[in-house]
């Protein structure tokens, strides 16, 4: 419903008696929620906004905001939780658990297919009971997060009788859809899910009863041989009473030392097992105990930069630098394996702010200098840089550029040839695999031509999709059928910053524009945009073009709309060739992925 833009009507202040009235409405759609909670939600003297717009399909919602976060939408007049709710309140709703690739589908607007539902282990009946239109809830495998809201398409009775066939839940809101980011655009928390939990906590009841055998049976011990001491013969007398007892239930001795003896080696092996176990926890909490370490360091490097400033320059141009020497540091070998998610901790111990800028591209906003942990930290070992001298000696010698890969992705229109060989609708793949996987299938269907090699024979299915209406040709040489099958796919790209995950972008990916603009009088500025998708930190960029071009440079929010959202630098005169240096030599980006190169060299034959 919210991936798509949508139409703000109106957005105003929520009276006393709508208070009153909301909270009435959401203690009928969720009865299971207590009083107390109700109030935690929707508190007295907290500012509550309600906002009423038009989605792209006409359809017209009511959204309620507590200080500007979405927390619930009515559709309708039924009652939906937004996903910042959900997340405080996890067991809220029915909830469905699928796959982490399913959520990609789900963000694009498609339904949950229930194929891709994962089932308890008790099977269908520990679902429970429910109806066709009950609101519901999706979460991602070991991760009880919901990442969508809906309703469901079918009934449990349905579930029993037909299977997991079709769709199952008709989704009406996402994690990291519009109406997400309208919000703090919190990234999604680690939730552990209530069976690990579970499973946990019986080990540890289980240890901590052995522990408890152990000492009774010790204690015992010493009970006996005290006895033993006091009274000797009231000992033999007993000794003889548990033999007969021990004959009479047909008990072996030599069975039961048999059993003791068996008891320690199970013994020595879980010993054993726990000290690898406790040696892989140890690897972790030393990688940990060093990432923080070097966190609490780059915070202390930033104090007197100008935020916000990219996740990916944070890391790259203070984090790493902070390592003690001879340490490395490894993200995929500690507890939080990605950088996000340790930074997200960091945020939830109140240290940062870091915000989503666009899909893929975080800033960190805010350090919270006043935080007790890093008052209190203690730095040994380095001794810091002054900040400037530190960005301009890592902006030369350590920036490392962003591999940019140029993609497709299957269309509807091509599914029938790439489902042949495993392919699904809006699979992605390189040049490389397309020009593989039609060789294939030129080669499956004999369709390379007898009488010249270099051409391919074009079959219906082919004839159909590569061909306009008024085309009548029946063979296309192998360059052209390749450039024919690119341009029926739809274009997508792959870009992998430093320090963090690769993301894949629908479209081609947007390229760094350069302009030169004429402002009051013969005044001229030099404008850059579009920096953050490519990992280059416009704060850190125009401190670099200010030394370099011995001029004044500010870094503003882009200015109307746009279709990615984010910062422009700008700087006094006309700096094209100084920008377009620090862009090709120092942050090593290819020409192609820059607009605004012309400029340089007309600005070239003028000087001649």
């Amino acid at each position: 419903m919210f991936h798509k833009p949508f139409r703000v009507k109106s957005n105003t202040a929520i009276r006393g008696s709508d208070r009153r009235k909301l909270r009435s409405d959401v203690s009928n759609a969720f009865p299971n929620l207590s009083q107390d909670k109700i109030t935690e939600i929707i508190p007295n003297k907290e500012e509550i906004s309600v906002m009423r717009l038009m989605t792209h399909s006409g359809q017209n919602v009511t959204v309620f905001c507590l200080s500007g976060e979405p927390i619930f939408f009515e559709v309708e007049k039924k009652v939906f939780p937004t996903v910042y709710t959900l997340w405080k309140f996890p067991d809220l709703l029915l909830s469905f658990k699928t796959w982490p690739p399913v959520f990609e589908k789900l963000q694009g607007g498609a339904d949950l297919m229930l194929p891709g539902v994962i089932l308890p282990s008790e099977g269908l009946t520990a679902v429970g009971r429910f109806e066709r239109g009950t609101l519901c809830s999706v979460c991602l495998k070991g991760n009880r997060a919901p990442v969508a809201i809906g309703t469901t398409l079918v009934s449990s009775k349905d579930l029993l009788e037909d299977g997991l066939r079709g769709k199952g839940v008709k989704i009406e809101h996402v994690y990291l859809d519009l109406l997400w980011a309208h919000g703090s655009k919190t990234q999604l928390p680690q939730l552990e899910e209530i069976n690990a939990e579970a499973e946990i906590a019986d080990v540890n009841d289980h240890m901590q009863e052995l522990s408890l055998n152990e000492t009774e049976d010790i204690n015992q011990k010493e009970v006996e041989e005290t006895e033993s001491s006091d009274d000797f013969a009231q000992k033999d007398d007993e000794k003889e009473d548990e033999v007969s007892v021990e004959e009479s239930n047909g008990t072996d001795p030599v069975a039961t030392s048999a059993t003791n003896a068996d008891s320690n080696e199970v013994e020595q092996e879980f010993l054993e097992s726990e000290n690898e176990t406790n040696s892989q926890d140890k690897l972790l909490e030393n990688m940990d105990d060093l990432l923080e370490y070097c966190f609490f360091c780059a915070l202390l490097r930033m104090k007197k930069v100008e935020l916000p400033v990219l996740t990916s320059t944070f890391f790259r141009s203070y984090l790493l630098p902070s390592r003690p020497e001879g340490k490395s540091l490894d993200i995929k070998k500690s507890s939080y394996k990605k950088l996000s998610k340790f930074l997200q901790c960091m945020q939830e111990r109140g240290l940062i702010s870091v915000q989503e800028a666009s899909k893929g591209v975080d800033h960190i906003t805010s350090i919270a200098w006043d935080n007790p942990e890093l008052k209190d930290f203690k730095v040994n070992a380095p001794v810091f840089e002054s900040v400037n001298e530190k960005v301009s000696s890592t902006s030369s010698c350590s920036t490392e550029p962003p591999c940019i890969e140029e993609l497709f992705s299957v269309s509807a229109a091509l599914l029938p040839i790439f489902s042949e060989f495993g392919f699904r609708k809006n699979d992605v793949l390189n040049h490389a695999g397309v020009r593989t996987t039609m060789t294939n299938y030129v080669k499956a269907h004999n369709l390379v031509s007898n009488e010249d090699k270099r051409v391919v024979v074009l079959d219906p299915s082919l004839t159909k999709i590569l061909l306009n209406k008024n085309e009548n040709i029946e063979i296309l040489p192998w360059d052209r059928l390749f450039e024919r099958v690119s341009s029926k796919m739809n274009n997508c790209h792959r870009i992998t910053l430093p320090g963090q995950e690769p993301i894949v972008r629908k479209g081609k990916i947007e390229s760094i524009e350069i302009k030169v603009e004429q402002r009051m009088g013969n005044k001229k500025v030099t404008l850059i945009r579009n920096l953050e998708a490519y990992g280059i930190d416009p704060q850190e960029f125009a401190h670099n073009v200010q030394i370099k071009a011995a001029s004044s440079t500010s870094v503003s929010q882009l200015p109307g709309k746009h279709t990615t959202p984010g910062l422009q630098v700008l700087v006094q005169g006309n700096q094209v060739d100084i920008v377009a240096k620090f862009l090709l030599d120092e942050y090593k980006i290819p020409k192609k992925y820059i607009n605004g190169l012309d400029l340089l060299k007309s600005g070239k034959k003028k000087k001649k």
